[in-house]
């Protein structure tokens, strides 16, 4: 019997219910298929916590990242989290942190993933760059910039790597913009891709995004005036250009967005450098994953440190979001990229922007009968491709919502309008929970699994979808209007 198995199906369920006021150990017991006092035995042979301290801790750990990115008050996250009263909540805080819930607003320190268990993720608070207060080290072949804030999945709220890293530059060279600012601008906040020959996890890639693909990389940098440099990696290109291109950048005093050094292609931060370019510090959404941690060592700042960054074929690009040197895009230029983002086209075997709905659509129909007429990884793999766009969704229109409600405070002329979109835009995202919500809880693949390949499930999914895609349409029209107004 594999005690640590039923305890990671353990820590799913808390996370799954980290708002219920209080967890069903009735419930709990049926899921697991042991007794509640048993249950409670192994957890804290297994994690070294009593269940009661570590739901208590999640509950604390997970409520920080709204007190960083959101304008609720106190009071109102206390009670989302299922404390009783605000006081119970700053006590529980306090003894986690050291500091009450309002300081640590106020410090904005950082919250972002965390390893629970082996494989299994959830909210953090990432507290490594504290200790720093150091801005740059030269020394003999070396650079770093310490201070630069830590990028991963969950940081500022967000899901999508790039947006997290342009706001992490933002604020280290000084400029505070928010994340659904940086996903608006770039227009990942406006994106939606499927891939019309085969269920394709690079889907929800923002490169896809607009017709150029390097543009979206950008337009993040240009939207605050500032000088944008790329390299990226050819046939021809050299590994002393990538490094001569990064130590020109860290000793001016800029961080580096890079795609790969470890593990997948994603963006990730480059804050420093060694061994004359050779070994690279920095941060990496993938630097904790067990699967890539064996090719990096950690730096006492939290940093990671790699030497063999050249030899991962996923690193393919550098850029830098370097000096002011211009004028930042307008409103009006940052709608029209949206604009060419949610716009309805076929770009190869992509369907883009309106079209990707159908497309999406078109994939889900197809699929007949239960997961045991399919191999179960090629099911486990549509279902995460699936899943991608949901999250894709989520994540960028309720940022695109959060962009236009900002910029009707900001312009009295087009209030309207841009309330009109952000209200499309959310209806857009609560059609895609309502959808989420038919498939159970994370930790339950196979009951998952079990509604994806249910063909009426599948129907009231496509109903969902449809939903979804005339929301965004609609929030398409109005832009186009507002723009159309706009030119002389």
């Amino acid at each position: 019997m594999s005690y640590p198995v039923h305890t990671k199906a353990i820590i799913c369920y808390i996370e799954a219910h980290i708002k219920d006021a209080k967890i069903n150990y009735e419930e709990l017991e049926k899921r697991i298929g042991f007794s509640t006092a048993h249950i409670r035995d192994f957890f804290r042979q297994n994690t070294g916590y009593s269940l009661a301290k570590y739901v208590r801790m999640r509950k604390v750990k997970c409520s920080a990242i709204e007190l960083i990115n959101t304008n609720k008050t106190i009071l109102e996250i206390a009670y989302a989290y299922g404390f009783s009263n605000p006081e119970t909540y700053t006590r529980a805080f306090q003894r986690l942190t050291g500091m009450t819930p309002s300081a640590f607003r106020e410090q904005k320190l950082i919250v972002g993933k965390e390893e629970l268990a082996a494989g299994v993720y959830g909210i953090g608070i990432l507290k490594e760059q504290s200790a720093y207060t150091k801005r740059v080290l030269h020394k003999d072949d070396s650079a770093i910039l310490y201070g630069v804030p830590k990028v991963a999945y969950g940081v500022y709220g967000g899901s999508t790597p790039y947006p997290i890293c342009l706001k992490a530059c933002s604020e280290y060279l000084g400029e505070n913009v928010t994340y659904h600012f940086t996903m608006a601008t770039s227009a990942a906040a406006f994106r939606l891709v499927w891939n019309k020959e085969f269920w394709d996890l690079s889907n929800v890639d923002i490169f896809h995004a607009l017709q150029e693909t390097n543009d979206v990389y950008r337009l993040g940098a240009e939207a605050l005036g500032r000088e944008f440099c790329f390299l990226e990696r050819r046939k021809h290109t050299t590994k002393k250009e990538f490094i001569s291109f990064i130590r020109k950048h860290i000793d001016a005093g800029y961080p580096c967005i890079a795609l790969g050094v470890i593990g997948p292609p994603e963006p990730c931060m480059i804050t420093g450098y060694r061994d004359a370019g050779e070994t690279l510090l920095g941060w990496n959404f993938f630097q904790n994953d067990p699967e890539f941690a064996a090719s990096m060592e950690t730096d006492e700042s939290g940093y990671f440190i790699s030497r063999n960054w050249w030899d991962n074929t996923d690193t393919q690009a550098v850029m830098c979001m370097g000096a002011v040197v211009k004028e930042k895009l307008t409103t009006g230029q940052i709608i029209e990229n949206a604009i060419e983002a949610l716009d309805g086209r076929i770009d190869r075997c992509y369907a883009k922007g309106i079209k990707a709905y159908d497309a999406w659509e078109k994939a889900l129909q197809k699929e007949h009968g239960g997961a045991a007429e399919e191999n179960y990884s090629c099911l486990y793999e549509k279902l995460l491709c699936h899943q991608d766009a949901m999250n894709c969704l989520t994540d960028g229109r309720r940022c695109a919502a959060a962009f236009f409600q900002e910029e009707a405070k900001r312009s009295p002329e087009h209030a309207d309008a841009y309330r009109e979109i952000a209200k499309k835009f959310n209806r857009c995202v609560k059609a895609v929970e309502t959808m989420r919500a038919l498939y159970g809880e994370l930790a339950d693949t196979d009951g998952m699994l079990k509604v994806f390949t249910d063909s009426n499930m599948r129907k009231k999914t496509c109903e969902l979808i449809e939903c979804a895609r005339k929301a965004d349409a609609e929030a398409l029209a109005i832009m186009k209007h507002v723009v159309s107004k706009q030119k002389p």
